[in-house]
């Protein structure tokens, strides 16, 4: 990726753009003048965006360009119209942007095209298609993917203005009229996209812990419910762990809280490695749970494994080695509420801890 001046005392204008832009890097031309001449060679020629070096706010516009520029290299689109001509000009147009772009030719085939790539994040739809119109494409699109996960764009040539009014309340985010620049598609696109990072950010950091980017309490106790209900078969169960760490006041009394968070760090790094499979998270403090399928045998097998894991693995702080354990109450009760899961194994780890700590305390395989 390159941001280049257009005037340069050694070349034409212009030209260094046309060299970057042949060898497929994506570049954005910046200049201290408007030309509308230049602005539009440049676009023709596959510039991702002309600057107008104008004020000290178009550096960070350039900056926060770059920055959407990277992630959308991860990010797919779908374009859906009947004319293959304008599939094409949106396709280029969106690649030039780093986007993976598939196209549909109306709405029944964009739903099959969205079945082979559910990653797609933003769908542009025409209005008037054969077979399923953009209306129903929406429509159809809305009642499994809401406006956090999926952003459409609809798109029309038609004079009547009631139609983005009608895109719009079927559930798409945003509207454009035919003809469109494809400054004004890109920055409506790239807007959309944003707002779908922004809401993934926040939902992010409102279930992960913030110090060991585990789930936190509040998403653990919405999710275990559908844990619980969901079926076990083969003669497996619901497995449910309460993990506390044993006399972990004593790492913050003599070493300080630096050390306890060090130490909390490397428990949760052990668990989420261990229990990959399964919903694992910090409740808490010290208090950490995790809730698999497995079979009784192996989920005893794996808290042990766990523990000794956790024993012969010291933590690494500030010079020091600290060495800490764990206590472990293990619920293999098969067919209870998932408030009764957790209480159980809560109880279990009171029982290990009571018992001399260091240990995994398991109910009756049933």
């Amino acid at each position: 990726m390159a941001v280049a001046d257009l005037h340069l005392p050694d070349a034409d204008a212009g030209k260094i753009l046309s060299t970057l832009t042949a060898a497929d890097i994506p570049a954005i031309g910046v200049t201290a003048s408007f030309d509308k001449d230049l602005r539009e060679s440049m676009l023709l020629r596959g510039a991702v965006d002309y600057v107008i070096k104008d004020n000290t706010q178009v550096f960070r516009y350039v900056a926060d360009q770059i920055r959407r520029l990277w992630c959308n290299r991860g990010q797919a689109a779908l374009v859906v119209d009947d004319s293959a001509a304008a599939r094409q000009l949106v396709k280029n147009w969106l690649e030039r942007q780093q986007l993976t772009v598939y196209l549909a030719a109306d709405g029944q085939e964009a739903l099959e095209v969205f079945k082979e790539h559910p990653d797609i994040c933003l769908v542009v739809t025409d209005c008037h298609m054969p077979r399923m119109d953009g209306f129903g494409l929406v429509g159809q699109l809305r009642r499994k993917h809401d406006r956090e996960h999926l952003a459409i764009v609809g798109v029309s040539s038609s004079d009547d203005n009631s139609l983005s009014a009608r895109f719009l309340k079927l559930g798409a985010n945003d509207y454009l009229g035919k003809p469109f620049t494809y400054e004004e598609l890109c920055a409506r696109v790239n807007q959309n996209i944003a707002m779908l990072d922004s809401v993934a950010t926040l939902r992010e950091q409102a279930t992960r812990d913030a110090l060991t980017g585990l789930f936190n309490r509040r998403h653990f106790y919405d999710q275990a419910p559908l844990h619980a209900r969901s079926a076990a078969v083969n003669g497996q169960v619901h497995a449910t762990l309460m993990l506390d760490i044993d006399f972990f006041k004593k790492v913050n009394d003599t070493y300080g809280h630096p050390a306890g968070d060090a130490v909390i760090r490397h428990m949760a790094q052990l668990l989420a490695r261990h229990f990959n499979d399964g919903l694992v998270a910090r409740l808490g403090g010290e208090e950490f749970s995790v809730m698999l399928t497995t079979t009784p045998a192996e989920a005893k097998a794996r808290a042990e494994a766990f523990r000794q894991a956790l024993e012969e693995s010291p933590t690494a702080h500030d010079g020091r080695v600290l060495s800490c354990t764990c206590s472990v109450g293990l619920c293999l009760t098969p067919g209870l509420p998932a408030h009764e899961l957790l209480q159980r194994a809560d109880l279990l780890l009171y029982e290990a801890k009571s018992s001399g700590r260091n240990r995994v305390c398991a109910s009756d395989a049933p």
